[in-house]
């Protein structure tokens, strides 16, 4: 029988088919057994079955330390929640219990091998490792150039031990890490003269004056946060319209690069009105004069000036990479006006107390090409900043070996990797916060068994020095050791209080009857605050040498300046969830956005969602453009997000948008002259 098929009949059987196929339940059921099978794949962590239950902590992945409770499903952690109502977890603190999955995990040490923009990474031995570092040192010695370490969080007694060995060897440096919360304060510090540190008391505080302080955002231990929502005033100096800015009683959107130029007006204003002596150095700092240079009103300007010195206490803070200029200007305010907010503070003592060390020494004053061994220390958590500050002291043949969990962030840029265990697998230290008063320690206990094999950082370190023929004097041989030497030292000098965060209660150090008990007091969750200094610094002057003023505000024609927030950058790997912020929802930028003011989109030929390439005198990087009102025009916001290794995805060690922000002649990264053109 022959069959004639028309156009007509080939399309009601397909549309008929879609219909049947939408009513029948077989593609539904085979979607919903797809669903089923990708969340029971082999490497998806179970929690076991088991009682619920609730332990006290610490959140180790930033510097502020937030004290934590993580509900437990038969001893492993399912959810963190914070141990203070008013002081809620970031998303970073809220999915810590998923970073010991991290696909950017590494188990092995690894060389990396860098070529033509991509790498490669080989598993190796670790005792190639310890040969190679060991060998690099003799080098080193021979060529008489320096060997470095960079601790991405200084002040842990590992930190202490990293000083310690690079002491014993000639040429040897030890840097905290750039940009990392309170590298400024060193400037302070050695404005003021004193061989003590420098705390800052906010409890009497009534005035802060920011200059791109990210209070709301997560700065120092929440204390300045927590005093914002308890009446203090805030005055914030930034060119970008952040959270901080939006919750100031009053924003100062001064011109990128003009921080220090306000400064020195607003210290005109207060040796006019006499509030200070006179100092001729700012004589040529009017109100009039500054304005025309930062785009702040004169009024605002005496307003602010006044504001510091009749509501009193105040202080003045800075966020960092302004440069060392800005930072001596601004921080000097905090001299002329002579508050009690700055305080002395001693430092949390060192495991070994009489053991030699060598000064920290802060990456600008380091002299370019001159490390041939760099060891970067991510074991306790990671840092943003760009890393040719970083790239400009190495010599062409440094040798850069990274301690880290992950694959991610700075430890991307080394020759060697070595796997530490990450936050929740092992004890982490957390020594003073910027904000405190006075030395404070918690200690982050393991709530997880280590997954995989891992190399403990004061091991490696003896392994470093034995393999060098370095005597590192003590009987320390675990990062666990170094942290009960230092709380030996503070049970036996019986100073401080320890508040247990559980329900607040507080027993001095002193009533603890040995090293141990306080040691499980600490990992049980309580932290432990030493003496405050009951006197203030003297009221000094800051130092008369001021740049000229052309050298304050810099001429440029486009300037690209940095947001960088904590709960993305503490940390080299973040949980894959965070790509719901970044890449589904759209709530936050990506790491290849920058934002514009619409008039200057409008005077380069640029639209919103278009391509462009972004250029500095460090290179370029492709870039999508969208446009705000809130940013200034003439200004590039970079915002520093999650690249792909960081989220857990194939591909990462691309180089960030932060790299880009290299500092310029007055030492600021914040702030760099820039170009944007079509792509």
């Amino acid at each position: 029988m022959k069959m004639n098929v028309t156009r007509r009949d080939v399309l009601k059987f397909a549309g008929g088919g879609a219909v049947g196929a939408m009513l029948t339940p077989a593609p539904w059921r085979a979607i919903d057994d797809l669903a089923i099978w990708t969340q029971n794949w082999r490497w998806i962590p179970r929690p076991p079955k088991g009682p619920s239950t609730m332990r006290n902590t610490a959140c180790a992945l930033c510097p502020a330390g937030c004290a934590l409770q993580a509900r437990c499903i038969g001893g492993l952690p399912v959810s963190m929640h914070a141990a203070i109502a008013a002081s809620p977890l970031c998303p970073l603190g809220l999915t810590g219990h998923h970073l010991p999955y991290h696909p950017a995990r590494i188990a092995r040490p690894q060389r990396v091998i860098h070529a033509g923009g991509s790498t490669r990474r080989i598993p190796v031995p670790l005792d190639t490792v310890v040969i190679a570092m060991a060998g690099g040192i003799a080098e080193a010695r021979r060529a008489s150039c320096s060997v470095a370490v960079l601790d991405l969080r200084p002040g842990r007694s590992l930190s202490w031990a990293w000083q310690r060995f690079v002491a014993a060897i000639s040429n040897g440096v030890y840097i905290p890490a750039p940009g990392r919360e309170g590298a400024n304060l060193t400037a302070l510090q050695e404005m003021i003269g004193s061989g003590d540190g420098v705390g800052l008391d906010l409890d009497g505080v009534r005035t802060i004056v920011s200059f791109r302080a990210p209070l709301a955002e997560g700065w120092g231990h929440r204390r300045a946060l927590d005093r914002l929502q308890d009446g203090l005033r805030l005055i914030q100096v930034e060119p970008l319209r952040s959270r901080t800015a939006s919750v100031a009683q009053r924003w100062l959107a001064a011109r990128p690069g003009s921080e220090a130029a306000l400064a020195c007006g607003i210290a005109n204003v207060l040796m006019a009105d006499r509030s200070v002596p006179f100092d001729a150095s700012y004589e040529c700092f009017t109100p009039d004069t500054v304005s025309a240079l930062t785009g702040v009103p004169a009024d605002a300007i005496v307003a602010t000036a006044r504001e510091l010195a009749q509501n009193g206490p105040s202080l003045v803070i800075a966020g960092e990479g302004l440069g060392r200029h800005a930072e001596e200007a601004i921080l000097g305010l905090n001299l002329l006006l002579g508050n009690n907010a700055l305080v002395p503070r001693s430092e949390l003592p060192a495991p070994y107390p009489d053991e030699a060390l060598i000064a920290p020494q802060e990456i600008d004053r380091v002299p370019d090409r001159s490390i041939a061994v760099l060891l970067v220390d991510g074991s306790g958590g990671d840092v943003r900043f760009p890393w040719p500050l970083v790239r400009r002291k190495l010599r062409v043949d440094a040798l850069v070996v990274a301690l880290s969990p992950f694959f991610a962030g700075s430890a991307q840029r080394a020759d060697y990797v070595v796997p530490v265990l990450p936050y929740l697998e092992t004890i982490h230290e957390l020594p003073t916060p910027i904000d405190a008063p006075a030395a404070r320690l918690a200690i982050a206990a393991p709530l997880l068994p280590p997954r995989s094999s891992a190399v403990d950082p004061a091991r490696f370190l003896r392994d470093i020095a034995r393999a060098s023929r370095i005597d590192i004097p003590g009987d320390w041989k675990t990062s666990e050791e170094l942290m009960r030497a230092r709380v030996a030292v503070i049970q036996a000098k019986g100073e401080g209080t320890v508040t247990t965060i559980a329900d607040g209660s507080t027993k001095a150090a002193a009533d603890f009857a040995s090293a141990d008990e306080l040691w499980e007091s600490l990992i049980a969750g309580a932290v432990w605050d030493g003496q405050k200094a009951t006197a203030s610094f003297a009221r000094k002057r800051p130092r008369p040498a001021l740049p000229p003023e052309k050298e304050l505000v810099p001429l440029k024609p486009l300037i690209a300046i940095a947001h960088i927030p904590r709960d993305v950058t503490a940390s080299a790997a973040v949980s894959p969830v965070m790509t719901k912020l970044y890449q589904e929802s759209g709530l936050r930028r990506t790491g290849h956005m920058v934002v514009i003011n619409p008039a200057t989109a409008g005077q380069l030929r640029l639209t919103s969602g278009a391509a462009a390439r972004l250029e500095t005198a460090a290179g370029s990087t492709r870039v999508v453009i969208a446009t705000d009102h809130a940013v200034m025009p003439g200004v590039v916001e970079v915002s520093a997000a999650p690249d792909a290794a960081a989220l857990g995805e194939k591909g990462g060690g691309e180089a960030s948008m932060i790299d880009l922000l290299v500092p310029d002649a007055s030492g600021s990264w914040q702030s760099v002259a820039a170009r944007l053109v079509e792509a």
